[in-house]
């Protein structure tokens, strides 16, 4: 949808995209993670889904966590639809962690897709800034804003990186995740060059990986400099694979830290043997090393996002 010139809207200063052109790479894990970190550390953070699909991490539906705003829900992406639908400030959800208030994505984002292209036909390409727009009044706000974007569709791709100041790329091993950051690449380019000049490449990284396997991750390095260019930062931290910690704090609505807090007072094999708790009781050691790998990779994406320029 980029195609005409368009006065830009200069985006937060401290403003992180996660972005990958694919699904299924950790990207919303991720950016959650990212946002819980920056609360945590003090800073009032926001994080916006600009997604169709229903990702949950911060337990922010199945537990009803944070103050909702007053009026219509704005749960499912309907808040988001809403605010770019009506030229509106964005509502997000308040306090879902301290200092972190959350835009929620979900199904009503896809529905603005053909909202976009109607709007071609008036706005042209401003229509990208639909999101920027909606964002402005309350950036101020925040000390960072962190941006969950979709790899579903290049025009919500589009919107995210037209409101965002840096954007940091995941991808696992595969050769489809490989060939899935040729979109984001191209909708990376299309916006810089026409819609936010601000926009910058903090980094790239591998996720969900086995951190031994040095040689594979050395060949996926090139290929992700193939991709996004020879002089693309790649951050060095490889979160391991640990499916069932992971799988477990999600279905929980934890960011992994919490969830190995939990460690201390969790039921033990022998209780589930003894039918005095139930598997999901017992919280995986291994939590404490995703944990871990989790606050390393959040502070190096900080790192390199403050070194880009």
């Amino acid at each position: 949808m980029l195609n005409d010139p368009v006065e830009p809207i200069e985006p937060p200063v401290d403003s992180i995209m996660i972005g990958t052109g694919k699904g299924g790479v950790g990207k919303s894990t991720i950016a959650a993670h990212l946002a819980g970190h920056s609360a945590a550390e003090g800073l009032r953070t926001l994080l916006v889904c600009v997604t169709s699909q229903d990702d949950d991490d911060l337990g922010i539906k199945r537990f009803n966590r944070g103050i909702q705003p007053d009026g219509p829900s704005v749960l499912d992406g309907q808040g988001i639809y809403r605010a770019i639908s009506e030229r509106t400030a964005l509502k997000p959800i308040r306090e879902v962690r301290p200092n972190l208030d959350v835009v929620p994505g979900g199904e009503a984002v896809g529905e603005l897709v053909q909202l976009l292209m109607h709007r071609m036909m008036t706005d042209g390409v401003g229509v990208a800034l639909s999101l920027a727009r909606s964002l402005a009044p309350i950036a101020p706000w925040y000390d960072r804003i962190v941006f969950d974007s979709a790899p579903e569709n290049d025009s919500l791709e589009q919107l995210a990186a037209s409101a965002a100041r840096r954007l940091v790329v995941p991808t696992r091993s595969d050769d489809s995740s490989i060939s899935g950051m040729k979109r984001i690449a191209r909708n990376f380019q299309a916006v810089r060059r026409q819609i936010n000049p601000s926009l910058r490449v903090a980094g790239a990284f591998l996720y969900a990986s086995n951190p031994t396997a040095t040689s594979m991750h050395s060949e996926v390095k090139d290929d992700i400099r193939e991709v996004l260019g020879t002089s693309t930062p790649i951050l060095s931290k490889v979160v391991g694979y640990r499916e069932k910690p992971a799988r477990n704090a999600r279905k929980k609505g934890l960011l992994f830290s919490e969830y190995a807090e939990m460690l201390p007072t969790s039921a033990r094999s022998y209780d589930v043997a003894a039918g005095r708790a139930k598997v999901a009781d017992v919280v995986p050691d291994a939590i404490v090393g995703l944990a871990d790998d989790m606050r390393e990779l959040n502070n190096e994406i900080l790192l390199y996002c403050g070194r880009a320029n």
